[in-house]
């Protein structure tokens, strides 16, 4: 990115969290005096895993952080699959090829979600971080954006970046009480202390999961192999507890997976605290943003976890919102109108490739399905067809109108 001649734009983003981070990142290196607003007293996440595949890998790279990441993310070397009820290997998604290069051009990687919340932050000037800022009200005029905080303070933009999430109040400012629905899945968490396990009891990648009939499990290493993360998902019909993370009950937890058995049922054994929550969305939509304002991540495009890909597309939005905008820092709205053109046909394909892979992973019939999933890898797919996800290259292709699968005219993957 090209720094900004002259005047510099004045830009706040709504949300500190992983999307609206990296926002700010890409939007400082791009010359915009940038600012961040989060509304908790101090910037982190609830301890668990996330994943990062490669095209987002390839976003943390452009900006500067390969030497932060090489440090503190787990490189993942592949993915294997294995049946919730007998252990029976059912499929492998290799990340590297037998040479050990990158398969999709760059690394798949894990990290615990504070660690990476804590290296984008460092990448951030202090001053430009600002802590118990809760946005109330934002005021629209041709030439900027007013955003107010509960604490009576307001600053004044040239734009605004709504990057706070699923329940968003730039959102709510923009679209009215547009309510999240609940997916129909509910999902369980837990850190498990690996100390005194092998190796090896996460496979040769360090990276299982478990599939039954509507449930699923992910298990990998975090921070070396100090941590296990053990995350789950199960079809439940009604969600009514508030709160997107509630502290659970270890007993209700294993209970809920009566099938498992050998490893994983050791692994479940170990667990002493989780954490457990619904699972909300909404349907894919082009109300992204107007004028000035301009939302990203969970407030644009939430989506079922079930590609992985939720800090993913963020990551994406934040680098292709900051090319545009560096290209037309003239006319933001402009800018803004370009990047919905671009960002909005792959946020959709994603988003309905999630809801497609939730609908296939707990059918319950891997087993029939194995000579389908056999014949994606031997092709060079991935066994859940996410090779045209993880070929995305953010550098080159930040201003190209794709056609992707999983249009709204295609028929769902199975």
């Amino acid at each position: 990115m090209r720094e900004i001649i002259g005047k510099q734009p004045t830009v706040a983003v709504v949300g500190g969290g992983l999307g609206g981070l990296a926002t700010t990142i890409c939007l400082a290196k791009a010359g915009f005096d940038v600012h961040v607003f989060e509304r908790a007293a101090q910037l982190g996440e609830i301890g668990a895993g996330i994943n990062i595949s490669p095209q987002a890998t390839k976003v943390l790279y452009a900006i500067g952080l390969r030497e932060q990441v090489e440090a503190i993310g787990n490189r993942v070397t592949g993915h294997r699959q294995r049946s919730m009820s007998t252990g029976e290997f059912l499929a492998e998604t290799p990340f590297t090829d037998p040479d050990g290069e990158d398969r999709y051009g760059a690394p798949y990687y894990a990290f615990h979600r504070a660690d990476l919340i804590e290296m984008l932050a460092g990448a951030i000037a202090p001053e430009r971080i600002h802590l118990g800022r809760t946005c109330t009200d934002l005021t629209e005029t041709p030439e900027g954006v007013t955003v107010g905080f509960a604490d009576g303070s307001r600053f004044e933009a040239d734009a605004v970046i709504g990057a706070d999430g699923i329940h968003s109040q730039v959102r709510r400012h923009l679209y009215g009480e547009d309510e999240a629905e609940y997916t129909g899945q509910m999902v369980w968490r837990a850190l498990v202390d690996a100390s005194d396990l092998p190796e090896d009891v996460l496979g040769p990648h360090g990276f299982y999961g478990w599939i039954g009939k509507g449930s699923h499990l992910m298990t990998y290493f975090l921070r070396g192999t100090k941590v296990i993360n053990i995350t789950t998902q199960a079809d439940v019909d009604t969600w009514t507890e508030e709160g997107w993370s509630i502290p659970g009950d270890p007993e209700q937890m294993r209970a809920s997976f009566p099938g498992a058995t050998g490893d994983l049922a050791r692994l479940l054994d170990r667990v002493t605290d989780c954490s457990k929550w619904g699972l909300f969305g909404r349907r894919p939509s082009r109300d992204w943003g107007r004028g000035r304002i301009q939302l990203i991540g969970d407030a644009a495009h939430p989506m079922l976890p079930n590609a992985g890909q939720g800090a993913a597309q963020a990551f994406e939005d934040a680098y292709v919102l900051a090319r545009w905008m560096d290209e037309h820092a003239g006319d933001l709205p402009a800018a803004f109108e370009g990047f919905r053109e671009v960002r909005i046909p792959r946020a959709h394909a994603v988003q309905r490739q999630s809801l497609a892979n939730s609908k296939l992973v707990h059918a319950g019939d891997w087993e029939q399905r194995r000579d389908t999933f056999r014949a994606r890898e031997q092709s060079g797919d991935t066994p859940l067809g996410l090779g045209w996800i993880y070929d995305y290259d953010v550098k080159e292709q930040w201003d190209q109108i794709t056609r992707y699968p999983l249009s709204e005219s295609d028929a769902p993957v199975a």
